[in-house]
């Protein structure tokens, strides 16, 4: 399996932490922020959001100072984010062969993260989502990368002011695939013993660090096939060792939004309050785990607290992670909250 590194870079004047990785299409090549144009009907795709509607539109970056114009069809996407927020989470469609040659080379569908709603705080929210992506990708390169975004949101009809945002985009699980000589799959149920068990014990560390509880490794929301905001990819005629990326993390009691809930059934009234959810059939790597986050702990620090956080919230996270980490170095609690509390059989 090819495996690759990342280096770890921030910039005091930039919105976010860039997480510099090598290989793979363009796009995700270099992570440093990006500033594009995104053209299309505003009021169709704001207020209209939960018809899910299909909208072109055109996309316009400059690059080695000339400007590249891409068409593409645009849609809203996302569950609960598309019921509460004002500005829904977006998937851009572009055009296979127009993009040839271009930085968008290789993609097609592409997640945008946006902010949710105007101010603040819902930037905050976005700037800690993404920061967790970065997290993770200090821990493996078995993982989605987002890349940073400053975007011009224009209305084509004229009816709407222009808005410039922070958004990120996010890779696709095909191109995770493809980088890491795999292939995504889609299966209606994953038994725990099909997936790689230190990838796996990584995963629900890191889950657990951030606070997340919704998420499944084992079967998708209602009908769906697996995962619960998890994407699978396997090696080419396995049966085993697969993996299991996970994505959305804006119910992680670390960033604590205003619509966030606790999954049900945990018996917890905040997401702030921890529940380890990984499998007891992963403990035995659970020493090697700790181990990656005790040495990874400065640059996973660093990634989930991007420079664009206010002094006050830095500290607040900076205290939440703290608590995380006496928790997997103290043999009580280790015990008591993460080992006595895994699913499954031992």
């Amino acid at each position: 399996m090819l495996q690759k590194s990342c280096v770890l870079t921030i910039s005091i004047l930039a919105f976010f932490v860039s997480m510099d990785c090598s290989a793979g299409y363009p796009l995700f090549e270099d992570l440093t922020k990006l500033d594009l144009i995104i053209e299309m009907p505003m009021r169709t795709i704001v207020n209209d959001a939960e018809d899910r509607p299909e909208v072109p539109g055109v996309l316009r970056y400059t690059d080695a100072g000339s400007e590249v114009a891409l068409d593409f069809t645009m849609s809203t996407r996302g569950k609960s984010r598309l019921e509460y927020c004002k500005f829904p989470p977006l998937s851009m469609n572009l055009k296979k062969k127009q993009v040839e040659g271009t930085l968008f080379e290789g993609q097609n569908k592409l997640k945008i993260v946006t902010r949710c709603k105007p101010g603040n705080l819902y930037e905050r929210y976005l700037f800690q989502e993404f920061g967790i992506y970065g997290g993770f990708n200090v821990l493996t390169d078995l993982s989605f990368r987002a890349r940073a975004l400053s975007v011009t949101f224009k209305d084509s009809e004229g009816e709407r002011k222009d808005e410039v945002l922070p958004a990120f985009f996010l890779e696709s699980d095909n191109e995770v695939a493809e980088r890491l000589s795999m292939e995504p799959i889609k299966s209606s149920t994953i038994d725990p013993a099909q997936l790689d068990p230190k990838h796996a014990s990584v995963f629900a560390l890191y889950q657990y660090l951030i606070a997340n509880t919704d998420w499944s490794t084992l079967k998708g929301p209602g009908s769906e096939s697996c995962c619960h905001n998890g994407k699978v990819i396997i090696t080419p005629g396995t049966t085993d060792g697969w993996i299991v990326l996970p994505f959305d993390f804006d119910q992680a009691g670390l960033i604590n939004t205003r619509y966030s809930m606790p999954a049900e059934g945990l018996g917890i009234r905040s997401v702030r309050q921890r529940v380890f959810r990984g499998r007891c059939l992963y403990l035995k790597h659970l020493d090697e785990s700790i181990a990656k986050f005790n040495e990874s702990r400065p640059q996973i620090e660093e990634a989930l607290n991007p420079p664009a956080i206010d002094k006050r919230n830095r500290k607040k996270a900076l205290k939440y992670i703290d608590d995380f980490y006496e928790i997997i170095n103290d043999p009580k609690k280790r015990k008591k909250k993460i080992e006595d509390d895994c699913l499954g059989k031992r």
